[in-house]
């Protein structure tokens, strides 16, 4: 989190950003919506929508899930608006324009975009909405999410993934650990128990045990 000092303050005290995700997010349904691609929102914004009130956190950014197919697809609506993204090297465009700060994510590095896909399948068939303006955004469900955050097998999206399971203790743990089976095997569904465990998720398996 970037704070800057200014003129005058007294030492220590600093001014915190100030992140408006609306804008971004309009944007992005805007444009997704005209290209005809299909999104779901992923990441920060999506676990505020999900959260309660007290458990919300700052982010920085809008993230939407998008399939791989599509990516050249949003290159060419941002083209037709005078925007040249930077490419996200975990798979995706990114777009910092001015108020604009949206991630267009494929995931194609590690290979999650099929999981990307299905998340994205899914919050377009059943998932939550959130309204912004006149617009409706699909967000994926909480499992997936969890899904996403623990594939990405990175600490902070580990830390988001204990978040949930934490404040969400009603997110389906046996599903959300068979879709981690399917597209990242045991080793991915034993880590989501043992961030189970740590969020005090009330149907996380145990910890094994050696008794030898």
């Amino acid at each position: 989190m970037s704070r800057e000092r200014k003129q005058g303050d007294a030492p220590g005290r600093l001014e915190l950003p100030a992140f408006d995700p609306k804008p971004s997010a309009s944007f992005g349904c805007e444009l997704l919506t005209e290209a005809q691609v299909p999104f779901a929102l992923i990441g920060r914004v999506a676990m505020w929508i999900l959260m309660p009130p007290d458990r919300q956190d700052f982010t920085k950014d809008v993230d939407f899930a998008i399939p791989l197919r599509c990516v050249e697809q949003v290159r060419a609506a941002l083209a037709k608006r005078g925007i040249v993204p930077r490419d996200l090297a975990i798979g995706g465009l990114a777009v910092r324009e001015a108020e604009l700060r949206v991630d267009f994510i494929d995931r194609r590095e590690g290979g999650l975009n099929s999981l990307y896909e299905e998340a994205i399948d899914e919050a377009l068939a059943s998932g939550p909405r959130a309204r912004v303006g006149d617009a409706e955004l699909p967000v994926v469900s909480p499992e997936y999410l969890v899904a996403l955050n623990v594939a990405a097998a990175e600490l902070p999206d580990q830390q988001d993934a204990v978040k949930l399971l934490s404040a969400l203790p009603q997110i389906d743990l046996a599903r959300t650990r068979a879709i981690l089976t399917q597209h990242g095997g045991p080793v991915a569904a034993n880590l989501l128990d043992a961030l189970a465990r740590q969020a005090g998720h009330p149907d996380a398996r145990p910890a094994y045990r050696n008794s030898g």
